[in-house]
């Protein structure tokens, strides 16, 4: 029996896979061996064995830092869905630290509850705190700091005995200030990450939440404030280091030496030529004054 083009080429390929089925079928086996035995890095120690993760009641470290998630009806569900994943990577983040973080989710409600319940793998296990109460229900009102981008104040050190909050709240920018309002009216203390001390930034000064708990883990493991910044804003913001207050000085003094018609003089030459007249008597009093006689 001759058998046509298409039925040989299939005839051919069905031959060409029950061949090769036990072969493929047997690294298979062995790639998905190797997945379940090999560990992630962040949990293995340095050439032993994985290490083993602190949990929170067994960590050292005290500093509380709270996620208020009290502003679920104002986001729609496309926003929570964006939410319940930032607290997904807070709640990474603190589970690989050496020695995590005492981290917070309160005014757990609505589609931010049934979101982490119904939708985020591994929730349930999660080893957090957890909190369906409003924010004042949980911490004391005097060791509450809320922070807000719009604030005065700038977090200058983190202290234990206080809670730092941070408002769970995706908007775009459609309820720009709201976090600092409500820390306003309910009377939180509140304070800002010290970005423009170090930084200025093209864009909002506002991050994520993930951002925020990344700086505030990177300063409680030793990092500087500029140097925890400088590690987690992403590029896009347009993130640029301040030049020092020493170099500024000397730009601006190097501006100021100049002749009285506008025409530049050199630095040096400008300095002796001061202190030459100072000797000769001709410049008396104030900087004003000497500028005058320099001037005259």
């Amino acid at each position: 029996m001759i058998l046509p083009n298409l039925g040989r080429k299939k005839l051919t390929k069905k031959l060409r896979f029950d061949y090769f089925k036990k072969i493929y079928r047997k690294m298979e086996r062995e790639k998905r061996k190797l997945k379940r035995t090999a560990k992630p890095p962040s949990t293995m120690g340095e050439g032993g064995p994985p290490r083993k993760r602190t949990k929170l009641c067994e960590s050292s470290c005290k500093l509380r830092v709270a996620v208020d998630c009290s502003f679920d009806d104002l986001m729609t569900e496309r926003d929570v869905s964006k939410l319940t994943k930032q607290v997904q990577r807070c709640y990474t983040l603190n589970r690989n630290l050496e020695q995590p973080l005492q981290l917070h989710i309160t005014h757990l409600q609505d589609k931010t509850y049934r979101r982490l319940e119904n939708i985020i793998q591994g929730y349930k296990n999660w080893d957090v705190h957890r909190h369906y109460n409003p924010l004042t229900d949980v911490f004391p009102t005097s060791q509450i700091v809320y922070l807000c981008a719009e604030s005065d104040n700038v977090l200058e050190e983190l202290r234990d005995d206080r809670v730092y909050v941070i408002g769970g709240f995706v908007d775009h920018n459609s309820h720009k200030g709201l976090a600092y309002q409500r820390a306003m009216e309910a009377g939180f203390g509140h304070a800002r990450l010290p970005i423009d001390e170090f930084f200025t930034i093209s864009t909002r000064k506002v991050l994520t939440v993930c951002h925020v708990f990344e700086i505030i883990t990177h300063f409680s493991t030793g990092c500087s404030w500029s140097e925890a910044i400088r590690k987690t804003v992403p590029e896009r913001k347009g993130l640029r280091e301040k030049e020092s207050d020493t170099e500024e000085s000397e730009v601006v003094n190097a501006d100021n030496l100049t002749g009285c018609e506008g025409v530049d003089i050199n630095k040096e030459d400008a300095i002796a030529s001061e202190e030459a007249r100072s000797e000769e008597g001709l410049i008396e009093g104030s900087d004003d004054g000497a500028k005058k006689e320099a001037c005259s």
